[in-house]
């Protein structure tokens, strides 16, 4: 049997494909100016959730709160160091940051139905 699809497959994918990790790291899944928006994106969310660190650190869950704020940041600075060498990994940084991002919302809207959020009498 003579191949002549899957050499054809990698000579397409070759300069994609770093030799030295043997792991493929396509670089055209994405516009440039798509990455841009999502870093750009990204690092407006963590600075408001940075911003509200301390308003976080009062809730019951404020470890859980934590813990995904930490993630989110190593989500970022991946995404940020990858997006041109590795767009696999760059994908992957930004879905992980995103599906944190949605757990802390998710978080602070049970809390919200708790009434956590309402301004409390100054005298109590």
């Amino acid at each position: 049997m003579s191949y002549l699809l899957l050499p054809w497959i990698l000579e397409q994918e070759g300069s994609a494909f770093k030799q030295v990790h043997q792991h493929w790291r396509p670089t055209t899944l994405i516009l440039v100016r798509q990455a841009r928006i999502l870093i750009k994106d990204m690092r407006r969310r963590l600075d408001y959730m940075e911003k509200g660190k301390d308003e976080l650190q009062m809730l019951p869950r404020a470890d859980r709160y934590g813990k995904y704020l930490h993630r989110m940041r190593i989500s970022y600075r991946d995404a940020n160091f990858q997006w041109k060498a590795d767009q696999l990994s760059f994908l992957n940084s930004v879905d992980k940051f995103y599906q944190d991002y949605g757990a802390v919302l998710r978080l602070l809207k049970f809390d919200q139905a708790m009434g956590r959020f309402l301004d409390k009498p100054k005298g109590a």
